[in-house]
């Protein structure tokens, strides 16, 4: 749901829920997290793909994974990243936001390929954009007692930074080439992957990184496509997903 005709628009707005934003935080250069309350937070449970759309203009939507949900507080944050494109109308809401701001959650929930269930072992790749959808699945892996390996490609200044939020992740400075770093790491992982053996693979962010990504699972690593799940978060040269 990028964007929809007024009628939908208007129909999603009104089946969501208002939040109020609590608190805006920048851990890092180029992230924004963002912390959200709402009664409805209280009463619903969240799923690490879960994801809700915000609508930044007009009839034009944009999706957000959430990154940490405290039902009891009825909060939840999100992690959004400072992609620093001043014309992106996702962005400029997003920067607009301050404490006691309201916004209004269009839905949450996962979409029907990309859904959480539970995997004994995962793997989880992406890029910046994507940190919220790590944390939230490293987070729900370390609860379940499963096993996980993720990898991650973020802006250099970013990296110590994300080596915290995700202990013992992969953290690669990223390439002027959108998944660059992570193919090349792919190549060199035959023995990581291998002791893992990943009963699902989590693929988000840029939309050509996940298909040559894909690809290397299949052809190189021996995976199952059955496996892989996918979820593009931006493309290039198309405007918002």
């Amino acid at each position: 749901m990028a964007r929809v005709p007024k009628v939908l628009a208007d129909y999603a707005q009104r089946r969501g829920f208002t939040t109020k934003v609590t608190a805006v935080d920048r851990p890092s250069p180029s992230l924004l997290r963002v912390t959200f309350h709402s009664p409805s937070l209280r009463s619903r449970t969240i799923s690490p793909c879960d994801a809700t759309a915000f609508r930044v203009r007009g009839n034009d939507f944009r999706h957000y994974t959430p990154e940490s949900h405290d039902p009891g507080a009825g909060t939840a944050t999100i992690l959004f990243h400072d992609h620093g494109r001043t014309d992106a109308p996702g962005l400029a809401l997003i920067e607009s936001l301050t404490p006691d701001s309201e916004i209004v959650w269009c839905g949450l929930e996962s979409a029907r390929g990309f859904r959480w269930t539970s995997p004994s072992a995962t793997l989880a790749m992406g890029d910046a954009s994507t940190l919220g959808l790590m944390a939230a699945l490293t987070e729900r892996v370390n609860a379940e007692g499963a096993r996980s390996l993720v990898a991650v490609e973020v802006e250099p200044p970013d990296c110590e930074y994300v080596r915290t939020l995700l202990p013992g992740a992969v953290v690669l400075p990223a390439d002027e080439v959108h998944g660059a770093a992570l193919d090349e790491w792919l190549r060199d992982a035959e023995e990581r992957i291998g002791t893992l053996a990943p009963q699902t693979v989590f693929l988000a962010g840029h939309g050509g990184s996940i298909q040559r990504q894909r690809d290397a699972l299949r052809t190189r690593h021996g995976l199952d496509r059955r496996a892989i799940r996918t979820q593009p978060y931006w493309a290039t040269g198309r405007t918002g997903l």
